[in-house]
């Protein structure tokens, strides 16, 4: 071609994704949806196969439920099920935190490579909140209990719906996780255990804080 390169064109299960993506993430966290696989194909204008590949994807990740022969179920969230998955992560966080950092569990590269990528998305809240739950669950699966792993795991909707929404109207909340992400990782490379649970927990208080701010009522959170 001369040189010239030319963009690929989205395949039809990408353009299903994205379109969903876009619908689960303008939902308000407190707000449940229901789409049926006929009405995703017509408004995203592709077929069904590719709508049931995008919910597959959607649902691996954690942003819907999936609900045989009629299609995606986005539930709404409570204030109970957001302190429920803030006291998960903060218990097997900072157990898992502090393990790895004591045992030198963790490869500081593996980290800073998910750091990296959160970086280079800034303009997709959706992508960027998928890798921040890869930074955290890499710390969790590091520590090496699959039990705790498998319940840290049972919180990933709710974390990737929490998460999209707790940026989506304060775009430097993204940079602030950054930050936050990179302090930890610091702590974690530093070997001492107390500071990288204190990295942990601020980073887990902001969102806290993030979360209180993005709610259109009060959360007793």
């Amino acid at each position: 071609m001369n040189g010239i390169s030319r963009k690929t064109a989205p395949t039809a299960p990408e353009i299903a994704y994205l379109w969903l993506r876009e619908q689960i993430a303008a939902l308000p966290w407190d707000q449940e949806a229901f789409l049926s696989e006929n009405a995703i194909a017509e408004s995203a204008g592709v077929s069904r196969t590719p709508v049931r590949e995008a919910l597959l994807r959607l649902e691996a990740v954690g942003l819907l439920r999936r609900v045989p022969h009629k299609g995606a179920y986005v539930p709404s969230l409570t204030s109970h099920d957001i302190r429920e998955m803030l006291e998960v992560r903060r218990v097997i966080g900072t157990w898992a935190v502090s393990k790895v950092t004591a045992q030198r569990l963790l490869r500081r590269e593996v980290l800073d490579a998910i750091v990296d990528e959160q970086a280079m998305l800034l303009d997709d809240p959706v992508a960027f909140i998928e890798a921040d739950i890869r930074f955290h669950k890499a710390i969790v699966h590091a520590a090496g209990n699959p039990t705790l792993e498998g319940v840290y795991d049972s919180q990933r909707f709710k974390q990737a719906r929490l998460g999209v929404q707790a940026i989506l109207e304060r775009r430097d909340r993204i940079e602030q996780v950054l930050v936050e992400h990179r302090a930890m990782v610091d702590a974690i490379d530093s070997g001492d255990p107390d500071e990288a649970v204190a990295a942990s927990a601020r980073h887990l208080d902001s969102t806290r804080a993030a979360l209180r701010e993005r709610s259109s009522h009060a959360l007793d959170i």
